[in-house]
């Protein structure tokens, strides 16, 4: 979690996110990080937030990653993923991004609380498909909200082309503790 600085506003965030914490990680903390993570024998590393590239350094962070043969994958709302940073992330080392669906558009848009999110959503999806290089995924927040629409969900997602979907209930932490209506 590499940033808090978000730009959705999602009812299930386990992390509150938003806007970037006083207290994150400066560039040389991070890169001090990845150092660690790579004594330590670790083979992946997956970037989250908020959204991880709304920091200046993203890219830079996943060149270092990348440098120390480690697996680097990132999970994203998608709103900003533009073809460009992309590429950028391609070109660093990314290898993998996880794209959050979490319904159809009514019901995706309503859960991160921006009309237009789930159009980024698979915007961010084809962004990934045409670059290249780069393994796509998606996770979907299972809730009240979701459940109904799951079966055509994963059609959504295979269609867009994802190799892997990975499944959360949603949990009570975070804004979601904030509403509980959506829980199953």
């Amino acid at each position: 979690e590499i940033t808090l600085a978000c730009d959705l506003a999602c009812h299930h965030c386990g992390s509150r996110a938003g806007r970037a914490r006083p207290d994150e990680l400066s560039t040389a903390e991070a890169l001090d990080l990845v150092e660690q993570l790579a004594a330590l024998g670790a083979n992946e590393v997956t970037l989250i937030g908020g959204e991880a590239y709304l920091r200046d350094d993203w890219t830079q962070l996943i060149a270092r990653i990348a440098h120390h043969k480690m697996r680097c994958g990132m999970a994203t709302g998608g709103r900003g993923l533009t073809l460009d940073r992309v590429k950028a992330a391609r070109d660093a080392g990314l290898t993998a991004i996880s794209v959050s669906v979490d319904g159809l558009e009514g019901e995706h848009d309503a859960q991160r609380g921006l009309h237009g999110s789930f159009a980024s959503a698979m915007a961010a999806m084809d962004h990934v498909r045409a670059a290249g290089g780069i393994r796509l995924t998606a996770n979907s927040q299972i809730n009240r909200v979701s459940l109904p629409v799951v079966e055509q969900l994963f059609e959504a997602i295979a269609e867009r082309g994802a190799k892997a979907w990975q499944v959360q209930l949603t949990a009570a932490m975070g804004r979601a503790a904030d509403e509980p209506r959506i829980f199953l």
